[in-house]
């Protein structure tokens, strides 16, 4: 057996949880290491320092003071009115973020995506533009696109006319 896994076991093994062949393997790992028999003593003594505390009596009806409280204490209030809700962000808070999240990012994306091409097209210019240069501007609003991209085959289709094909 390996010192890390009998160190973890030791308390179990003080305690007497620990019976039959698995008891006697750490007794024989006790006897012939000589780290996992100072961690077995060093236990062994936090568990007798604490045997000395003494132990603290409670106040008569203390216990049905404490459960006429927690019985009296209000439900938290659900978010937004949904009870539904509030269970998910308690028993999943960093998922139910992550959906908030991507649910406010989707909105926004489509949002300023679609101000951005129509406010595009609509913009007075001198000459007229049509619906696919608004697309391809736009496109070509959020970065370069490196050539041999998906991004850089769909502006080769957009600005696609008869005089490149000669």
């Amino acid at each position: 057996m390996k010192c890390r896994h009998i160190q973890e076991r030791l308390a179990a093994y003080q305690d007497g949880e620990i019976g039959g062949k698995e008891r006697e393997r750490i007794a024989a790992h006790l006897e012939g290491c000589p780290d996992c028999r100072k961690a077995s003593a060093e236990l062994e003594q936090v568990w007798q320092e604490l045997g000395k505390i003494p132990e603290i009596e409670a106040s008569p009806g203390f216990e049905q003071r404490l459960f006429a409280r927690i019985r009296t204490t209000p439900e938290p209030r659900s978010l937004w009115g949904f009870s539904w809700l509030s269970w998910v962000y308690r028993a999943y808070p960093a998922p139910a973020m992550a959906v908030v999240v991507l649910l406010v990012g989707l909105v926004l994306g489509g949002v300023l995506g679609n101000a951005l091409v129509s406010g595009f097209a609509s913009a007075p210019a001198p000459t007229q533009i049509s619906r696919a240069d608004a697309d391809v501007v736009s496109f070509k609003a959020f970065a370069a696109v490196p050539p041999g991209t998906l991004g850089d085959g769909y502006l080769r289709m957009a600005s696609y006319t008869e005089d490149n094909r000669k």
